[in-house]
């Protein structure tokens, strides 16, 4: 086993895991205990030129005795086609691709969409880059702080203390913005976006559930696009299209709303162990959420939500 460790974010926990550092810039975590897979930590946000390729990282883990049983990574956008002969399966991200604001606003966002774009300006919402200070913090602990459930599940930040939500959102600076959604003086969104040349992602998106009709979000984004267009990124991400096996969700038609479409991309999953091509032969490195039926999950996701409701429901 990989004898180093590396402090990584699970459901807004910092926890700490097995690593194998590859150079000053590829550090590989190994998750499970039983089938050991290994990514490069923080693979998705890293710049694409910082990246070993793969055929490096796994021709360096064949030498190593703690590596893992498979070796996984994702093609980075805007490369779609898959450049290795390793086993691949698609994985799927929502992107929004454009020349310019004008275009974007014009040919790819919906017409209910453009007119919440509008009356989020006419109600009073003012979006725009703002710098990261601890008056920003302030304000992220008080979006953080407004529910303590959000989409039928219990909010990972809810009740992070100020010191903490700094170290959280202070990553990757030096390519970062910070796009803040304000009502009368009052910050009641924002937006991190990190940027790597032509592709800028969400890193996070966060309004306040009290101004949901104000549409800050729809603001939020329509400013994003704008930031893009000055900085040459022609590719903005926002997670993913489908998570799991749900299809249909109304975070789906909001993206689909606001010019997001499904881009599939190759994830690779290279075998570095006799356990790990057994395993992989066998599809036991996918997750249990994959292989639960969409309708079961939607059952589930609603109960959770119920119970969710009575624990952290208000007095």
């Amino acid at each position: 086993m990989a004898d180093e460790k590396q402090q990584v974010s699970r459901k807004g926990r910092q926890r700490s895991v097995p690593s194998i550092p590859l150079g000053p810039d590829n550090t590989v975590i190994v998750r499970g205990r039983i089938l050991r897979i290994g990514e490069i930590f923080d693979e998705f946000w890293m710049r694409s030129r910082d990246l070993l390729s793969l055929p490096e990282i796994v021709e360096m883990l064949r030498r190593r005795p703690g590596r893992p049983d498979i070796m996984t990574a994702a093609q980075k956008l805007p490369q779609v086609d898959p450049q290795y002969l390793y086993y691949h399966e698609w994985t799927n991200y929502a992107v929004a691709h454009f020349g310019s604001y004008q275009e974007w606003f014009e040919k790819q966002v919906a017409r209910d969409a453009r007119s919440q774009i509008r009356k989020s300006a006419r109600e009073g919402i003012r979006a725009e880059v703002v710098p990261f200070t601890d008056e920003l913090v302030s304000g992220i602990c008080s979006i953080y702080n407004e529910l303590p459930v959000r989409q039928g599940r219990k909010f990972w930040h809810y009740g992070k203390q100020p010191d903490v939500v700094k170290a959280e959102n202070g990553t990757y600076l030096e390519r970062s913005v910070f796009i803040g959604a304000f009502y009368e003086g009052e910050l009641v969104g924002f937006i991190k976006i990190v940027f790597d040349e032509p592709v800028a992602s969400l890193m996070q998106i966060l309004s306040k559930s009290s101004h949901f009709a104000k549409r800050p979000n729809n603001a939020l984004i329509a400013k994003a696009v704008e930031v893009c267009e000055l900085r040459q990124a022609r590719y903005l991400t926002y997670g993913l299209y489908v998570y799991g096996n749900k299809e249909r969700s109304s975070l789906i038609e909001f993206k689909k709303s606001l010019g997001f479409k499904r881009v599939d991309i190759p994830r690779y999953y290279v075998p570095l162990t006799l356990r790990g091509r057994v395993a992989l032969k066998l599809k036991l490195h996918k997750s249990l959420k994959t292989r639960i039926p969409p309708s079961l999950g939607a059952s589930l996701i609603r109960l959770r939500s119920k119970l969710n409701d009575l624990i952290w429901r208000h007095p």
